[in-house]
């Protein structure tokens, strides 16, 4: 894929952290409004490693906006961090090993022109809620770990 929106649409974030923002959620998901609020579904397991999830992790993380503002032709969409079912803790596990920076995650659409159309409101306008499994309609992830790659599709 090569889609990547003007610079002005990601608000002064790189592409890789401001494309993770309203994608879907694995295994967990916002009990309300808040960002702080958020709960493991029921049987939820680590998404690298497939043991009993402990927690959720944000991603992009907290630390680099709690929300995040896309501005488009369709309307103004307030987008927040996908949330992942993980083991461990913010220091054990596989939570400790991604806070650690020992994988990495992305989410690739499966053409430019739902890309296009993720960034221009398209999508968000038109029944695809933010974190919505429905995206999973339009694109994967991408686990990225010290021996190799791992795409989640559902």
């Amino acid at each position: 894929m090569s889609y990547i929106p003007e610079a002005g649409k990601l608000r002064g974030l790189s592409y890789e952290t401001a494309s993770l923002y309203g994608m879907p959620h694995l295994g967990a998901s916002y009990a309300r409004d808040d960002v702080d609020s958020n709960r493991l579904e029921p049987g939820a397991r680590c998404i690298c490693c497939g043991k009993i999830a402990r927690n959720s992790h944000h991603e992009p993380p907290k630390s680099k906006g709690r929300n995040f503002l896309l501005v488009t032709e369709w309307g103004q969409f307030v987008l927040k961090p996908a949330l992942i079912a993980l083991c461990g803790s913010g220091t054990a596990g596989c939570h400790g090993r991604r806070h650690m920076r020992r994988w990495t995650v992305r989410w690739e659409w499966d053409s430019d022109e739902y890309a296009e159309k993720w960034w221009n409101g398209y999508w968000l306008s038109h029944g695809y809620a933010p974190n919505s499994h429905k995206l999973f309609r339009l694109g994967h992830y991408v686990f990225e770990f010290d021996k190799g790659e791992k795409e989640v599709r559902l």
